[in-house]
């Protein structure tokens, strides 16, 4: 917000403000009436308890500081909350006030230019005394996204406090640089009486008169450093304010949209295949009510769900769906759904999403033990340890019966290079592995290719994979480019250090590598094959009625021979926005991804590459629900019966009637 002129500070028109705070004058008392006068304030620059409230002379805007003591001297002003006298300030017969001069500021460049610019007002706060007791001018709070309705009251609370606080510092701010200021005034007029009250004697002795010209044009100088202070000041507060009122307002739109979203009457309860399906809301006329937007709920599963959501709502058709308690379990952990336990366009809670962000079957990926049955032949030899056990007695070839490559032993349910031991030879496999769990044990390949440099490295590979409403089609997507993940050791056969034999972590784009070229094609025919057979062989489940898509990483390596090798799917991998990596992030190929599941206007697909279409058996209806559940069932999807249940939940949430009630 622009000033026209130093007294159109932000402190006066800011819709939040306590109260009026006049430049001249005392404001409103913090939560008093707006306008209460000076006698009703009591102000941390008052002098004694018994002291008044007069000006002192030439001090005609003083920030409605009552400076006078009992007898009628200046009093002493206090730093407000420091309990200590203010520089400058002195007790009642103590001679003339002392100057503010340019060297009470380091910042000061030169006495005719502008203050030290490039430390601002921070380099003035820490030189000058009569700062030091006095909060910063610091917006701390700032506005984020909220899920709930809850959150977003709260949040506003907060925004609207932290600009409370703002206001008093900055009132009080000011009003240390309104009593600088009128101290250089006072200090200007009493060096001009002093002048003007020169004997004739005096006037006829050049050096005093110089000395006298000199005092007067220091007194003018540090008169002008003390305006310019003031003014910059003034800015700093006025900016901050604005800063705040911005904050709030995002908060204030954010609730207006809440409320907007809540009262759209044409979303339906959520159900599953053996409830009854509810009534189609309609309008007066029976016509079937359209949805306003399309919506997003945050369950707070965990996952990509929140990141999706933030990628859906840079749609301007998508808006968020608040969520509220759902249940909690007897380990006291919350679920959430969203309110009123609406079906919504997208939630990470797939029961209420009309688009799944989970796949139905996707152990069949996740685990080692299982993909091994849908990848045969490119998944290098693998032998499972379970129970301290080989299993079905395959046991991997005596030491002696081996080539010296480091062996893998890795924990069947975990990603990411976590619980991966590195051994020797075969014969030490079995004593890493710990007895209640599940291993599969690999040998290195041979003759990996490596970097020039002669370090480790693998790819890492993305694909989206798609389950289409009828529960029978599947499309399969790969992504053009992706992610070379670099040991930061060179490569020995004989190093067993995880260091150099487990890569995890995404080193660099793989697009400028020497053997992309030829190994993506490679890549996207094995997923291929792997998604093949879990779709042929029913591993894959289609859903009912309800889209399904993940996107999932494929680690592989590459030989000597370009021969790709994949070791595992990691579902959930790892992926950056740009606020977390800002220049290299995966915010195209999410975008392109959700593109692909969700189409929008504008949108592309990127460098996702369709790679087919497969076809699996329609799924299996249910079996019917009991009576019991079908009465349930019923009363979920009437209005007044689930108004009911939400009452119910808890008593901390409100139904969604009382808290729309809060926003309106």
């Amino acid at each position: 917000m622009a000033m026209t002129s130093p007294s159109a500070s932000m402190l006066t028109a800011a819709p939040s403000s306590t109260g009026a705070l006049g430049l001249q004058g005392v404001g409103a008392r913090p939560g008093g009436p707006a306008g209460a006068a000076a006698s009703n304030y009591s102000s941390p620059y008052s002098g004694s308890a018994a002291g008044g409230g007069g000006y002192p002379p030439g001090a005609a805007a003083m920030g409605g500081m009552p400076m006078a003591g009992p007898s009628g001297g200046v009093g002493r002003g206090l730093a407000p909350g420091a309990g200590r006298p203010l520089a400058g300030a002195r007790p009642a017969g103590a001679g003339p006030p002392p100057r503010v001069t340019a060297e009470d500021s380091a910042s000061a460049a030169t006495m005719g230019g502008a203050v030290d610019r490039q430390r601002g007002v921070g380099a003035i706060d820490g030189n000058d005394a009569l700062l030091r007791g006095v909060g910063p001018m610091e917006v701390l709070v700032r506005y984020e996204r909220s899920w709930s309705i809850q959150d977003a009251l709260d949040q506003h609370a907060a925004l609207a406090e932290q600009r409370e606080v703002l206001v008093e510092i900055g009132r009080n701010r000011l009003r240390v640089r309104q009593t600088q200021l009128s101290f250089a005034e006072l200090e200007v007029e009493d060096t001009l009486e002093l002048a003007k009250g020169i004997s004739p004697a005096v006037a006829g002795d050049a050096q005093q008169v110089l000395q006298k010209a000199s005092s007067l044009r220091a007194a003018v100088r540090d008169l002008r450093f003390a305006q310019r202070l003031r003014h910059m000041e003034q800015g700093v507060v006025d900016k901050h304010i604005s800063t705040a009122d911005i904050e709030i307002e995002k908060s204030r739109k954010e609730m207006t949209s809440m409320k907007e979203v809540i009262d759209d009457k044409s979303l339906s309860i959520a159900t599953d295949e053996t409830q009854p399906q509810p009534k189609v809301p309609v309008d007066e006329n029976g016509d079937a009510l359209q949805q306003r937007y399309k919506y997003c709920t945050n369950c707070k599963v965990g996952g990509h769900g929140q990141r999706f959501c933030e990628y859906f709502l840079e749609r301007p058709d998508w808006r968020v769906y608040p969520h509220q308690k759902w249940f909690e379990d007897e380990k006291a952990n919350e679920y959430h759904c969203p309110l009123g336990k609406k079906l919504v366009d997208f939630a990470d809670e797939s029961h209420f999403s009309r688009i799944a962000m989970y796949l139905k079957g996707r152990a069949w990926l996740e685990e080692k033990t299982k993909v091994l049955e849908l990848a045969p032949g490119i998944i290098p030899e693998t032998f499972i340890i379970e129970k301290g056990q080989w299993k079905d007695g395959k046991t991997p070839p005596g030491d002696d019966q081996v080539s010296k490559l480091p062996w893998f032993v890795k924990e069947a349910d975990r990603n990411w290079g976590t619980s991966v031991h590195v051994c020797a030879k075969p014969s030490e496999c079995m004593a890493l592995a710990k007895p209640d769990s599940i291993y599969v044990v690999q040998q290195h390949i041979a003759n990996p290719l490596c970097m020039p440099d002669g370090r480790k490295c693998h790819i890492k590979f993305y694909v989206l994979l798609i389950g289409h409403e009828d529960g029978v089609r599947w499309h399969l997507y790969t992504f053009k480019d992706g992610y070379l993940s670099i040991s930061p050791n060179v490569w020995s056969p004989e190093d067993t250090s995880k260091e150099t034999q487990v890569t995890i972590i995404r080193t660099e784009r793989i697009n400028d590598w020497e053997a992309w070229e030829e190994s993506y094609p490679k890549c996207k025919a094995s997923v291929g094959t792997i998604i093949e057979n879990a779709v042929s062989m029913g591993k894959l489940e289609g859903r009912l009625g309800k889209k399904q898509f993940e996107i999932l990483s494929a680690d592989f390596i590459v030989d000597t021979n370009r021969d790709v090798w994949m070791f595992e799917f990691n579902m959930s991998p790892v992926l950056k926005d740009p606020k977390d990596a800002p220049k290299v992030n995966d915010a195209d190929m999410i975008r392109g991804a959700l593109h692909i599941v969700s189409p929008t206007e504008g949108g592309n697909v990127d460098q996702w590459d369709f790679v087919g279409e497969y076809c699996g058996a329609p799924p299996q209806p249910k079996a019917a629900a009991s009576a019991a559940n079908q009465s349930t069932a019923t009363a979920s999807a009437d209005p007044a019966a689930a108004a009911k249940a939400e009452d119910n939940i808890s008593d901390k949430i409100a139904s969604p009637q009382k808290e729309a009630e809060v926003i309106r």
